[in-house]
């Protein structure tokens, strides 16, 4: 991948389409679901020559992965599969599998798009991060631990966010001198503008990379003021881990062709649509032009960095708002995404902040949750929150959605 980055247009459309075209003989021959949802549409392997017939293929829906997901399985990997989740941004938990070798492309491409930054494994990174929910085994502990420690990765937890946690932070930080700065979005402004407050500064930053949320010219210009470093906007998912990334002309991200095939669903330039998602290589569970549920605009400028990967413009959605305490924390939207993914019974939910002293989470179920599903849930919102805040967990039958066809994952108070 650090030498198909300077391919020419042509030699990456047709590495990509080659991919593609193996891809399709592998779910049409071994994947039941494709086979029945192919044959209900009247489209045979043999229809799809090019481009153009690839885009009358249907797209595949979260709900239909997570319905059929045993059915979206291949036959040919059976016992060779890596159990993933999502906790959906839109507001619907997606679980899935993917291979090993996936799973390389995966960290190859994410490697690739923290390099545009400067930064290469191994250099010390600070990362404003999420924490694992629930009880984590000793060996898994261990496994993480290991793998941060050589990479030299320091990780903060930011879910719960008060003054005496970013001053923490900073003290770790200056202990630790990372030369990279990685966070979510909502992170990383809530550290600028407490070190702007208390004109403290983190020497030795190289470059800011954000993920998770949307980057606005406002978050930009609060990174460079707190830490007189560029901001890199990156945008990823469970399902696929990195898909795009800006590099140091911060004019568009790019995408990582080599690995996925990247659509909008009314294939218009420049106007934003259904961000369609092919994975080329996770042949354990196919992804094939499945709705990922945000809506982009995809360009064939030509990056002046001499990058021929094509651009995404712009992302729309992920839009997670912040919840508060009474007692003054800060809980980011991302948390939420982040529990979900951990219980399985929550088809859709939503969090509603009525006032700082009550929020209501809105689920809709597959069946009533279990024991531990439901303790679990408590446990990790108790966590969060303080007892003068009352959680009320509220079944419902639909969430409803924005005029977009989005769903409003948090709404905090205005």
């Amino acid at each position: 991948m650090e030498r198909s980055q300077w391919w020419s247009r042509d030699q990456i459309v047709d590495f990509q389409w080659r991919e593609a075209r193996m891809l399709l003989e592998h779910a049409f021959h071994s994947v039941p679901y494709y086979q029945t949802k192919y044959a209900a549409v009247g489209i045979e392997l043999g229809d799809v020559k090019t481009r153009k017939d690839f885009a009358r293929l249907p797209p595949l829906t979260r709900e239909e992965v997570n319905e059929h997901r045993a059915e979206l399985c291949s036959r040919d990997h059976k016992g060779r599969l890596l159990p993933h989740a999502t906790g959906g941004s839109s507001g619907v938990p997606t679980r899935f599998y993917i291979t090993l070798d996936s799973y390389d492309w995966r960290c190859a491409a994410s490697d690739r798009a923290y390099s545009w930054s400067g930064y290469r494994p191994g250099e010390r990174a600070l990362y404003l991060w999420g924490a694992p929910v629930g009880r984590v085994s000793r060996f898994k502990k261990v496994k993480l631990d290991g793998c941060r420690f050589l990479r030299r990765e320091l990780v903060i937890p930011t879910f719960v966010q008060t003054e005496e946690m970013w001053q923490s932070t900073f003290d770790a930080a200056t202990r630790f001198r990372p030369m990279f700065l990685v966070g979510y979005v909502s992170s990383l402004e809530k550290f600028a503008e407490f070190l702007l407050a208390k004109n403290l500064t983190i020497p030795g930053i190289q470059a800011v990379l954000a993920a998770a949320e949307p980057v606005y010219s406002s978050t930009r210009d609060l990174v460079f003021r707190a830490f007189q470093v560029p901001l890199f906007d990156t945008y990823g998912s469970r399902e696929f881990m990195s898909i795009a990334a800006e590099c140091e002309e911060h004019d568009g991200l790019h995408i990582h062709s080599e690995n996925l095939l990247t659509e909008t669903e009314n294939n218009t330039k420049g106007l934003g649509g259904q961000i369609l998602i092919t994975d080329l290589h996770n042949y354990g569970m196919p992804f094939i032009r499945y709705r990922i549920g945000d809506l982009g605009s995809l360009s064939d400028s030509d990056c002046p960095c001499g990058r021929r990967l094509p651009l995404i413009n712009r992302i729309e959605g992920r839009v997670l708002e912040v919840l508060r305490t009474v007692e003054g924390r800060i809980i980011p939207g991302e948390f939420f995404p982040h529990l979900m993914k951990e219980i399985d019974e929550v088809q859709e939910y939503q969090v509603h902040q009525r006032s700082l002293e009550e929020v209501v989470l809105s689920v809709v179920l597959a069946r009533p949750f279990s024991e531990n599903s439901e303790k679990l849930l408590r446990q990790e919102m108790a966590r969060v929150f303080t007892p003068r805040t009352r959680v009320t967990i509220n079944p419902v039958k639909a969430i409803p959605k924005l005029p977009s066809g989005k769903r409003r994952l948090t709404i905090g108070l205005s």
